[in-house]
């Protein structure tokens, strides 16, 4: 009897322990190299997994003017575990608000390219190439999902 217990305390500690399944970054502008450049370094060490990411912003106004209804466009460089470079290029939708209030409008959309870089810790650089003084900070969710690469 005591022996099952032990091994039930194991197994609920070993599952309290797991990594979860989701983790958010978010830069404000303020922290921004040059105002512009958002930087992220990512884990992406576990090869049994798959992995999804989803980019995030938040636009401010000022009262009484308009939101752009310009995209967000952030040019991307992922540099790899050994040093090498891949550019991309990610359109945050303007059409399609997440939320926000009368100053900010929050706006997500969804990233493909994470799904075939290899094992290990990864160093992003996203870049605002238009608007970027609209830009209050941009974020990723960097998700594991069921499934092997």
């Amino acid at each position: 009897m005591r022996g099952r217990f032990l091994a039930f305390v194991l197994a609920v500690v070993a599952v309290g322990c797991s990594q979860p399944r989701s983790r958010e970054f978010f830069q404000m502008r303020e922290n921004a190299e040059y105002g512009d450049t958002y930087s992220f370094s990512l884990d992406l060490c576990d090869s049994t997994v798959t992995y999804s990411m989803d980019f995030f912003t938040k636009l401010e106004r000022a009262a009484f003017e308009r939101f752009s209804s310009e995209d967000i466009v952030l040019d991307l460089r992922w540099f790899s575990p050994s040093d090498s470079i891949i550019t991309d290029t990610v359109r945050v939708l303007s059409s399609l608000p997440a939320g926000g209030d009368y100053y900010t409008r929050d706006m997500i959309t969804p990233y493909e390219g994470v799904r075939g870089l290899a094992p290990g810790e990864w160093r992003l650089k996203a870049k605002v190439v238009n608007s970027p003084e609209a830009v209050r900070g941009v974020g990723i969710i960097l998700r594991r999902e069921d499934g092997t690469r």
